[in-house]
């Protein structure tokens, strides 16, 4: 997988909103992934980690709320917007994808999720966001823990 990330933040509610749109992209790609496969349990993983991604946004969007703004309240004249690619490597068709096939590619996303917060969190210097991001990038962690725990479940299962 690969980020891409241009990035020159100029207020903390900047720095959320870009959070809120990845995330927002994180929910896409899964529903997307969702459509993609026919496999009932990788439809259901997926569709678990869009409730955890939709945590994610809500969790933002309070933050904005704390700091008395509103998703809308941005300034594009201040707060350019934000460019960030990514690249996902998979070697198998989405549509067969085995529920193994799945984790790992969910695995994939969430670890360069991680990736992405650590990097935002090394380029602020306030104390309230910089808690925001750290927590978001433990919970990033934390999903890959829990996929990576049931990718080797099923992998000793199957060995």
């Amino acid at each position: 997988m690969l980020w891409r990330v241009s990035m020159e933040f100029k207020s903390i509610p900047a720095i959320l909103r870009f959070s809120i749109s990845k995330e927002e992209a994180s929910v896409q790609f899964y529903r997307d992934m969702v459509s993609k496969t026919v496999n009932p349990a990788t439809k259901s993983l997926f569709e678990v980690l869009i409730q955890k991604e939709q945590g994610h946004i809500a969790s933002l969007q309070l933050e904005i709320e704390k700091l008395g703004h509103t998703l809308d309240s941005g300034n594009e004249a201040i707060d350019p917007p934000f460019h960030w690619e990514e690249q996902l490597d998979t070697e198998y068709p989405i549509l067969n994808m085995s529920f193994a096939d799945a984790l790992l590619l969910a695995i994939q996303k969430e670890r360069a999720a991680f990736r992405l917060y650590a990097k935002l969190l090394a380029t602020v210097r306030s104390e309230p966001l910089s808690q925001v991001l750290l927590e978001l990038a433990e919970e990033e962690m934390r999903h890959v823990l829990q996929l990576e725990k049931e990718y080797e479940t099923i992998m000793h299962r199957k060995g």
